[in-house]
């Protein structure tokens, strides 16, 4: 007589088939995180470099006007560069974006420079430039969005009719050309005495952009603004004029602006 040990084949293999099948929900798991998940959290995590740094440029313009404005001498933070580098060049260049305004017949030329960051993908890039903080996407080569305003003004006295408009032009530059990614110190000092001069029969403003890096939009929309009583002329690519209320007067004050490092 043959005894049974109460174990057959068909069990065995049932105990096999359920293991692969665990094995594979595991492994299947695993690919669709890979796959979906893990650009996603990458995504985010540039999303949030992104955010950190438009704070960080804030917190920069804030201190960029407490030079200019409250006639601070000497300003620094900390801040923390991620996902990025943020850089600044010792002069401005030809290739760099600039304002013409004309005025008693004479034209003024500004190299604003700019404090910019660069996402490490390049498809970013967030700028300070005369006193604003301005976005791009690469996505998108001729968009670009003002994140926050520079100090300009014009003051209409409906008593009077003496209309003012009040200019401020803000250059950047650097002791050498800088860059820094990680923790550092932003240390900014006035290099030349503000000056202020005021002029009558103001005639229009230009701004020509840098086409690498077009800001022309944002400085379309903010330009455009019926709070600054400018009235724009026909684009003409990456250059903007908006002609001026030539009965008012015009202010412009200048200061500039030296980065002793990042």
């Amino acid at each position: 007589m043959i005894k049974s040990d109460g174990f057959s084949c068909e069990s065995g293999v049932s105990e096999t088939i359920g293991f692969v099948v665990i094995l594979g929900i595991v492994i299947t798991g695993i690919a669709m995180v890979t796959l979906y998940g893990y650009p996603a959290l990458i995504q985010e995590q540039q999303n949030t470099n992104i955010k950190n740094m438009q704070k960080n440029m804030f917190v920069i313009q804030s201190d960029l006007r407490s030079l200019t404005a409250k006639g601070v001498p000497y300003q620094e933070t900390a801040i923390q560069v991620s996902g990025g580098t943020l850089m600044v060049k010792k002069d401005p260049d030809p290739n760099t974006p600039r304002f013409e305004i004309e005025v008693d017949g004479s034209t003024i030329t500004h190299y604003p420079g700019e404090l910019k960051f660069v996402s490490q993908d390049g498809s970013t890039t967030i700028a300070l430039e005369n006193g604003a903080v301005l976005t791009r996407y690469q996505s998108d080569p001729t968009g670009s969005v003002m994140l926050a305003q520079p100090a300009w003004f014009y003051d209409m006295n409906p008593l009077t009719g003496n209309n003012t408009y009040v200019i401020h032009l803000v250059q950047l530059k650097a002791s050498s050309d800088l860059s820094q990614t990680g923790i550092g110190t932003v240390r900014m000092m006035l290099s030349d005495p503000p000056s202020t001069t005021q002029y009558n029969n103001p005639t229009n403003i230009t701004y020509h952009a840098n086409p690498a890096e077009n800001y022309t939009r944002s400085w379309k929309n903010y330009l455009g603004t019926p709070d600054l009583g400018m009235t724009p002329m026909p684009p003409s690519g990456s250059t903007i004029t908006y002609n001026l209320n030539s009965s008012a007067k015009l202010v412009i004050k200048k200061y500039n602006v030296t980065i002793l490092s990042l």
